[in-house]
């Protein structure tokens, strides 16, 4: 079975979109709720779960824009 795998640059440019899309779609969303900030947190947590999980199937290899090379297997 083939996995799929972004490389080091790729992973880093999803990331850097994939948080600053969360995190405005949070902002945007956090008004609406009306003092339920218990959802607001809930969604910030599931969304870096979610980044958590494809980091550690290694289907994201981030080296963080070179801040942190890639370790050697």
């Amino acid at each position: 079975m083939a996995r799929i795998s972004l490389g080091p640059a790729a992973s880093d440019w999803f990331i850097a979109i994939y948080l600053t899309i969360t995190l405005a779609l949070r902002f945007i969303l956090e008004p609406q709720l009306q003092g339920f900030y218990l959802v607001s947190l809930g969604l910030g947590a599931f969304a870096l779960l979610f980044l958590w999980a494809l980091i550690k199937s290694k289907v994201l290899r981030p080296t963080y824009f070179g801040f942190f090379p890639q370790k050697t297997e």
